[in-house]
Protein backbone atom coordinates (compact mmCIF):
# COMPACT_ATOMS: atom_id res chain seq x y z
CA UNK A 1 0.00 0.00 0.00
CA UNK A 2 1.47 3.61 -1.19
CA UNK A 3 1.64 5.81 1.77
CA UNK A 4 0.18 9.30 0.81
CA UNK A 5 2.76 11.37 -0.77
CA UNK A 6 1.48 14.37 2.11
CA UNK A 7 2.85 12.17 4.69
CA UNK A 8 6.65 11.28 3.16
CA UNK A 9 6.63 14.73 3.01
CA UNK A 10 5.96 15.69 6.00
CA UNK A 11 8.29 12.95 7.56
CA UNK A 12 11.10 14.41 5.48
CA UNK A 13 10.61 17.63 6.69
CA UNK A 14 10.37 16.56 10.27
CA UNK A 15 13.80 14.93 9.55
CA UNK A 16 15.52 17.89 8.34
CA UNK A 17 13.76 20.08 10.51
CA UNK A 18 15.64 18.16 13.56
CA UNK A 19 18.76 18.72 11.73
CA UNK A 20 18.50 22.14 11.28
CA UNK A 21 17.32 23.22 14.77
CA UNK A 22 20.50 21.45 15.91
CA UNK A 23 22.79 22.89 13.33
CA UNK A 24 21.35 26.27 13.71
CA UNK A 25 22.00 26.31 17.76
CA UNK A 26 25.77 25.00 16.69
CA UNK A 27 26.46 28.30 14.67
CA UNK A 28 24.59 31.01 16.83
CA UNK A 29 25.97 30.01 19.72
CA UNK A 30 29.60 29.62 17.94
CA UNK A 31 29.18 33.27 16.49
CA UNK A 32 27.76 35.03 19.58
CA UNK A 33 31.28 33.58 21.62
CA UNK A 34 33.19 34.81 18.52
CA UNK A 35 32.15 37.92 18.22
CA UNK A 36 31.33 39.10 21.56
CA UNK A 37 34.43 37.02 23.86
CA UNK A 38 36.64 39.91 24.02
CA UNK A 39 33.63 42.61 24.58
CA UNK A 40 32.57 40.22 27.79
CA UNK A 41 36.14 40.20 28.96
CA UNK A 42 36.59 44.05 28.68
CA UNK A 43 33.56 44.53 30.15
CA UNK A 44 33.95 42.78 33.29
CA UNK A 45 37.55 44.22 33.49
CA UNK A 46 36.33 47.82 33.01
CA UNK A 47 32.98 47.47 35.06
CA UNK A 48 30.58 47.46 32.36
CA UNK A 49 26.78 47.19 32.55
CA UNK A 50 26.20 43.44 31.85
CA UNK A 51 22.43 44.83 31.39
CA UNK A 52 23.24 46.53 28.40
CA UNK A 53 25.76 44.18 27.49
CA UNK A 54 23.22 41.23 27.00
CA UNK A 55 21.01 44.07 25.31
CA UNK A 56 23.36 44.53 22.72
CA UNK A 57 24.04 40.72 22.49
CA UNK A 58 20.11 40.26 22.20
CA UNK A 59 19.82 42.94 19.40
CA UNK A 60 22.90 41.47 17.28
CA UNK A 61 20.52 38.18 17.21
CA UNK A 62 18.80 38.65 14.06
CA UNK A 63 22.01 39.16 12.31
CA UNK A 64 23.46 36.51 13.91
CA UNK A 65 20.56 33.70 12.80
CA UNK A 66 21.15 35.13 9.21
CA UNK A 67 24.59 34.54 8.78
CA UNK A 68 23.93 31.39 10.56
CA UNK A 69 20.57 30.19 8.68
CA UNK A 70 22.24 29.53 5.26
CA UNK A 71 25.04 27.40 6.65
CA UNK A 72 22.92 25.88 8.93
CA UNK A 73 20.49 24.66 6.54
CA UNK A 74 23.34 23.08 3.82
CA UNK A 75 24.36 21.24 6.69
CA UNK A 76 21.31 19.95 7.72
CA UNK A 77 19.97 19.15 4.57
CA UNK A 78 23.75 16.97 3.57
CA UNK A 79 23.22 15.33 7.43
CA UNK A 80 19.54 14.23 7.13
CA UNK A 81 19.29 13.27 3.38
CA UNK A 82 22.54 11.32 4.05
CA UNK A 83 20.89 9.74 6.91
CA UNK A 84 17.76 8.70 4.97
CA UNK A 85 19.81 7.13 1.84
CA UNK A 86 22.58 5.54 4.59
CA UNK A 87 19.00 3.84 6.18
CA UNK A 88 17.91 2.59 2.62
CA UNK A 89 14.93 5.29 3.06
CA UNK A 90 15.10 7.19 0.41
CA UNK A 91 16.08 4.13 -2.16
CA UNK A 92 12.16 2.52 -0.32
CA UNK A 93 10.24 5.89 -1.04
CA UNK A 94 11.70 6.05 -4.76
CA UNK A 95 10.87 1.68 -5.28
CA UNK A 96 7.48 3.08 -3.96
CA UNK A 97 6.37 5.13 -6.70
CA UNK A 98 7.60 8.61 -5.25
CA UNK A 99 9.59 11.23 -7.35
CA UNK A 100 12.22 12.79 -6.47
CA UNK A 101 9.78 16.43 -6.61
CA UNK A 102 7.61 14.40 -3.89
CA UNK A 103 10.25 13.64 -1.60
CA UNK A 104 12.27 17.07 -2.00
CA UNK A 105 9.30 19.57 -1.92
CA UNK A 106 8.49 20.67 1.00
CA UNK A 107 12.35 20.73 1.69
CA UNK A 108 12.40 23.14 -1.01
CA UNK A 109 9.28 25.29 0.42
CA UNK A 110 11.82 25.37 3.38
CA UNK A 111 14.47 26.87 1.39
CA UNK A 112 12.35 29.10 0.03
CA UNK A 113 10.69 30.73 3.00
CA UNK A 114 13.95 30.80 4.52
CA UNK A 115 15.33 32.99 1.90
CA UNK A 116 12.19 35.28 2.16
CA UNK A 117 13.00 35.57 5.88
CA UNK A 118 16.68 36.56 4.65
CA UNK A 119 15.28 39.36 2.75
CA UNK A 120 13.12 40.98 5.54
CA UNK A 121 16.07 40.31 8.07
CA UNK A 122 19.10 41.38 5.60
CA UNK A 123 17.40 44.63 4.39
CA UNK A 124 15.02 46.30 7.12
CA UNK A 125 15.19 44.20 10.77
CA UNK A 126 18.74 43.37 10.38
CA UNK A 127 20.36 46.84 10.02
CA UNK A 128 17.56 48.66 12.50
CA UNK A 129 18.97 45.78 15.28
CA UNK A 130 22.88 46.68 14.82
CA UNK A 131 21.82 50.20 15.22
CA UNK A 132 20.12 49.15 18.58
CA UNK A 133 22.74 47.08 19.33
CA UNK A 134 25.26 49.59 18.55
CA UNK A 135 23.78 52.62 20.66
CA UNK A 136 23.49 50.20 23.63
CA UNK A 137 26.95 49.51 23.17
CA UNK A 138 27.75 53.46 23.85
CA UNK A 139 25.34 53.52 26.55
CA UNK A 140 27.15 50.65 28.19
CA UNK A 141 30.78 52.43 27.35
CA UNK A 142 29.22 55.66 28.72
CA UNK A 143 28.17 53.61 32.11
CA UNK A 144 31.86 52.51 33.35
CA UNK A 145 31.71 51.95 36.88
CA UNK A 146 35.72 51.49 37.13
CA UNK A 147 39.14 52.29 35.02
CA UNK A 148 42.49 50.87 35.32
CA UNK A 149 44.91 53.84 34.89
CA UNK A 150 48.17 52.55 34.29
CA UNK A 151 51.88 54.78 34.57
CA UNK A 152 53.72 55.62 32.04
CA UNK A 153 51.14 54.73 29.34
CA UNK A 154 48.87 56.91 26.76
CA UNK A 155 45.33 55.77 28.14
CA UNK A 156 42.58 57.21 25.66
CA UNK A 157 39.45 58.51 27.36
CA UNK A 158 36.75 59.44 24.92
CA UNK A 159 38.16 62.39 22.87
CA UNK A 160 41.19 62.97 25.53
CA UNK A 161 44.55 61.22 25.59
CA UNK A 162 45.63 60.65 29.73
CA UNK A 163 49.29 60.21 30.58
CA UNK A 164 50.51 59.80 33.83
CA UNK A 165 54.34 59.63 35.22
CA UNK A 166 52.93 57.76 38.45
CA UNK A 167 49.92 56.45 39.33
CA UNK A 168 48.02 54.85 42.60
CA UNK A 169 45.25 53.47 41.71
CA UNK A 170 44.65 52.42 45.91
CA UNK A 171 43.90 55.96 46.61
CA UNK A 172 43.53 57.59 43.40
CA UNK A 173 46.26 59.55 43.00
CA UNK A 174 49.29 60.87 40.65
CA UNK A 175 52.12 62.19 39.03
CA UNK A 176 53.47 64.57 36.39
CA UNK A 177 50.26 64.38 34.56
CA UNK A 178 49.51 65.08 30.80
CA UNK A 179 46.43 65.41 29.09
CA UNK A 180 45.47 66.11 25.18
CA UNK A 181 42.78 66.76 23.47
CA UNK A 182 42.26 67.24 19.36
CA UNK A 183 39.16 68.60 17.88
CA UNK A 184 38.17 68.44 14.64
CA UNK A 185 35.83 70.02 12.27
CA UNK A 186 35.03 67.72 9.88
CA UNK A 187 38.26 66.00 9.08
CA UNK A 188 40.69 69.03 9.24
CA UNK A 189 41.91 69.63 13.27
CA UNK A 190 40.49 72.71 14.65
CA UNK A 191 41.79 73.11 18.31
CA UNK A 192 44.75 71.24 20.22
CA UNK A 193 44.46 71.46 23.98
CA UNK A 194 46.90 70.84 26.86
CA UNK A 195 47.35 70.29 30.37
CA UNK A 196 49.97 69.38 32.41
CA UNK A 197 50.32 69.23 36.32
CA UNK A 198 52.92 68.39 38.56
CA UNK A 199 50.00 66.10 40.56
CA UNK A 200 46.44 65.30 40.65
CA UNK A 201 43.88 63.00 41.50
CA UNK A 202 41.06 61.09 40.20
CA UNK A 203 37.85 58.68 40.62
CA UNK A 204 34.92 57.16 38.68
CA UNK A 205 32.00 59.46 38.66
CA UNK A 206 29.38 56.75 37.89
CA UNK A 207 27.30 56.91 34.33
CA UNK A 208 29.72 60.21 33.87
CA UNK A 209 33.17 60.02 33.09
CA UNK A 210 36.66 60.11 35.28
CA UNK A 211 36.46 63.37 37.81
CA UNK A 212 40.20 64.76 38.02
CA UNK A 213 41.75 67.19 39.94
CA UNK A 214 45.05 68.92 39.21
CA UNK A 215 47.63 70.62 40.76
CA UNK A 216 50.40 73.08 40.10
CA UNK A 217 49.64 73.10 36.16
CA UNK A 218 49.91 74.76 32.94
CA UNK A 219 46.74 74.89 30.10
CA UNK A 220 47.18 75.54 26.95
CA UNK A 221 45.14 75.58 23.79
CA UNK A 222 46.38 76.42 20.10
CA UNK A 223 44.04 76.86 16.89
CA UNK A 224 44.81 75.07 13.99
CA UNK A 225 43.84 78.01 11.35
CA UNK A 226 45.68 80.86 13.74
CA UNK A 227 48.83 78.42 14.73
CA UNK A 228 50.48 82.05 15.91
CA UNK A 229 48.00 82.40 18.70
CA UNK A 230 48.12 80.43 21.66
CA UNK A 231 45.75 80.53 24.36
CA UNK A 232 47.52 79.62 27.94
CA UNK A 233 47.92 80.27 31.56
CA UNK A 234 48.76 78.59 34.81
CA UNK A 235 47.02 77.29 37.83
CA UNK A 236 47.57 75.56 41.08
CA UNK A 237 44.32 74.00 41.20
CA UNK A 238 42.13 72.49 38.33
CA UNK A 239 39.45 70.58 38.05
CA UNK A 240 37.76 68.73 35.06
CA UNK A 241 35.54 65.71 33.79
CA UNK A 242 36.57 63.14 30.97
CA UNK A 243 33.14 61.21 29.48
CA UNK A 244 33.44 58.53 28.87
CA UNK A 245 31.37 59.29 25.92
CA UNK A 246 32.89 61.49 23.68
CA UNK A 247 30.88 63.75 21.67
CA UNK A 248 31.30 62.22 18.34
CA UNK A 249 30.09 59.38 19.83
CA UNK A 250 26.77 61.13 20.71
CA UNK A 251 26.31 62.32 17.09
CA UNK A 252 28.09 59.77 15.15
CA UNK A 253 27.29 58.81 11.55
CA UNK A 254 25.61 55.36 11.12
CA UNK A 255 27.60 52.72 8.71
CA UNK A 256 25.79 51.31 6.18
CA UNK A 257 25.50 48.60 7.91
CA UNK A 258 22.83 50.30 10.14
CA UNK A 259 21.04 51.69 7.78
CA UNK A 260 17.92 49.96 6.33
CA UNK A 261 17.94 49.38 2.78
CA UNK A 262 15.16 51.84 1.52
CA UNK A 263 17.67 54.35 3.55
CA UNK A 264 20.73 53.68 1.42
CA UNK A 265 18.95 54.17 -1.77
CA UNK A 266 17.11 57.42 -1.11
CA UNK A 267 20.94 58.30 -0.05
CA UNK A 268 21.95 57.24 -3.39
CA UNK A 269 19.19 58.88 -5.25
CA UNK A 270 20.24 61.88 -3.41
CA UNK A 271 23.86 61.58 -3.68
CA UNK A 272 26.24 61.02 -2.35
CA UNK A 273 29.71 63.26 -2.53
CA UNK A 274 32.08 60.68 -1.59
CA UNK A 275 32.64 58.15 -3.80
CA UNK A 276 34.01 55.48 -1.95
CA UNK A 277 30.72 55.77 0.45
CA UNK A 278 28.69 55.60 -2.67
CA UNK A 279 30.36 52.20 -3.89
CA UNK A 280 29.78 50.84 -0.11
CA UNK A 281 26.42 52.30 -0.02
CA UNK A 282 25.90 50.03 -3.60
CA UNK A 283 27.36 47.03 -2.84
CA UNK A 284 25.25 46.56 0.52
CA UNK A 285 22.25 46.93 -1.23
CA UNK A 286 23.27 44.07 -3.78
CA UNK A 287 25.29 41.87 -1.01
CA UNK A 288 21.75 42.43 1.12
CA UNK A 289 19.36 40.38 -1.84
CA UNK A 290 22.85 38.44 -3.26
CA UNK A 291 23.33 36.39 0.17
CA UNK A 292 19.38 35.90 0.84
CA UNK A 293 19.71 33.70 -2.26
CA UNK A 294 22.07 31.40 -0.36
CA UNK A 295 19.15 28.72 1.01
CA UNK A 296 17.89 28.42 -2.58
CA UNK A 297 21.58 28.20 -3.72
CA UNK A 298 22.36 25.50 -1.49
CA UNK A 299 19.29 23.69 -1.50
CA UNK A 300 20.47 23.25 -5.09
CA UNK A 301 23.98 21.88 -4.78
CA UNK A 302 22.87 20.48 -1.67
CA UNK A 303 20.20 17.83 -2.22
CA UNK A 304 21.60 15.50 -5.16
CA UNK A 305 24.43 15.54 -2.90
CA UNK A 306 23.16 14.73 0.23
CA UNK A 307 20.91 11.84 -1.35
CA UNK A 308 24.16 10.47 -3.63
CA UNK A 309 26.11 10.01 0.21
CA UNK A 310 24.66 6.37 0.34
CA UNK A 311 26.76 4.71 2.95
CA UNK A 312 29.85 7.54 2.93
CA UNK A 313 28.88 8.57 6.37
CA UNK A 314 28.15 11.67 7.75
CA UNK A 315 31.77 12.93 8.20
CA UNK A 316 31.40 13.09 4.26
CA UNK A 317 28.51 15.67 4.72
CA UNK A 318 30.43 17.77 6.80
CA UNK A 319 33.22 17.72 4.54
CA UNK A 320 31.09 18.97 1.78
CA UNK A 321 29.54 21.34 3.59
CA UNK A 322 33.01 22.67 4.78
CA UNK A 323 34.29 22.97 0.87
CA UNK A 324 30.69 24.48 0.12
CA UNK A 325 31.33 27.30 2.47
CA UNK A 326 34.53 29.13 1.51
CA UNK A 327 33.63 28.30 -1.89
CA UNK A 328 30.71 29.95 -1.71
CA UNK A 329 31.60 32.94 0.50
CA UNK A 330 35.36 32.73 -0.49
CA UNK A 331 33.68 34.24 -4.15
CA UNK A 332 31.23 36.60 -2.24
CA UNK A 333 33.82 38.78 -0.55
CA UNK A 334 36.32 38.69 -4.12
CA UNK A 335 33.44 39.58 -5.99
CA UNK A 336 32.62 42.87 -3.20
CA UNK A 337 35.62 43.75 -3.31
CA UNK A 338 36.22 43.43 -7.26
CA UNK A 339 32.41 45.53 -7.51
CA UNK A 340 33.62 47.97 -5.01
CA UNK A 341 36.86 48.51 -7.53
CA UNK A 342 35.59 48.18 -10.74
CA UNK A 343 32.43 50.01 -11.03
CA UNK A 344 31.67 48.07 -14.14
CA UNK A 345 31.57 44.62 -12.30
CA UNK A 346 28.58 45.84 -10.64
CA UNK A 347 26.32 44.31 -9.43
CA UNK A 348 27.40 41.23 -11.65
CA UNK A 349 29.90 40.45 -9.35
CA UNK A 350 27.93 40.43 -6.49
CA UNK A 351 25.48 38.04 -7.64
CA UNK A 352 28.00 35.95 -9.66
CA UNK A 353 28.59 33.17 -6.61
CA UNK A 354 24.73 32.63 -6.37
CA UNK A 355 24.41 32.06 -10.04
CA UNK A 356 27.96 29.67 -10.40
CA UNK A 357 26.07 27.51 -7.44
CA UNK A 358 22.88 27.27 -8.37
CA UNK A 359 24.33 26.41 -11.89
CA UNK A 360 26.68 23.67 -10.63
CA UNK A 361 23.77 22.71 -8.55
CA UNK A 362 21.40 22.20 -11.62
CA UNK A 363 24.19 20.09 -13.21
CA UNK A 364 24.21 18.16 -9.99
CA UNK A 365 20.48 17.46 -10.53
CA UNK A 366 20.54 16.63 -14.05
CA UNK A 367 23.53 14.27 -13.48
CA UNK A 368 22.43 12.85 -10.36
CA UNK A 369 18.95 12.89 -9.47
CA UNK A 370 16.77 12.30 -13.22
CA UNK A 371 16.71 9.55 -14.64
CA UNK A 372 17.32 7.16 -11.78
Amino acid sequence: MRVPSSVARLYILRVFARFLALALFVFVALLITLDFVQVVNQGVLAGFSFYFLLKSIVYLLPNIVATSLPLAFLLAMLLSLGQMSQDGEIVALRAGGYSFYEILSYVALAAVAASLLLVAVNNWIGPRSVKRSTDYTMTMLNRVTKIDLKPRTFQQVSDWVLYAAEVNSINGTMRGVKLLRRINKGADPAFLTKINAASGSYHVKQEQGLEMELSSGQFSQTDYKYPEKILSGKFSSYATLLPFLSVSAQGRELSQREIPTLGLIERLRAGVKDPQNAARYRIEVASRFALALAPLVFFLVGAPLGIALDKRGRSAGFAITLVIIFFYYGLTITGMVLARKYEALFPWAVFAPALLTGAAGLWLWSRKLYGK
